[in-house]
């Protein structure tokens, strides 16, 4: 079955698969305010495919075969989706968690003075979180 771009709910699946993608994008180079938005849209968009009613076809079409064309994409939107809301709720975790360290950084005026803000970081995460050495 091909893409009916005048079906609402395709139309849905499709724009919950290309925000739910991008969301994921913006959510790992830390644009974590544009994935939420993004996240959140395909959410909507890919629920309320799912839940749409089949259109009544035209009288002079084809008949199609059972089944939602849009399942597949309104799925991979919800799922992409929710993957780009763990991501961004993850990021604003690990900021509130170590808001001290953050705002150290942030306050440092030379290198040296933002290499001493890891010492409020724990040992485990200073590769990750902490600043680079060079």
């Amino acid at each position: 079955m091909r893409w009916d771009p005048t079906d609402p709910a395709q139309r849905r699946a499709r724009y919950a698969l290309l925000s739910g993608m991008w969301a994921v994008f913006f959510a790992l180079f830390s644009w974590p305010y544009v994935a939420l938005l993004l996240g959140a849209l395909a959410l909507y968009w890919g629920s309320s495919a799912l839940r749409a009613k089949p259109g009544r076809p035209a009288p002079d079409a084809p008949a199609a075969p059972p089944g939602k064309p849009q399942t597949t994409a309104a799925v991979s939107g919800l799922v992409t989706a929710s993957l780009a809301l763990v991501l961004v709720a993850s990021t604003f975790t690990v900021q509130l968690v170590y808001r001290d360290y953050y705002t150290c950084v942030d306050d440092a005026l030379t290198h040296e003075a933002k290499q001493s803000c890891e010492t409020l970081l724990p040992r485990e995460l200073r590769g990750v979180l902490g600043v680079e050495n060079g």
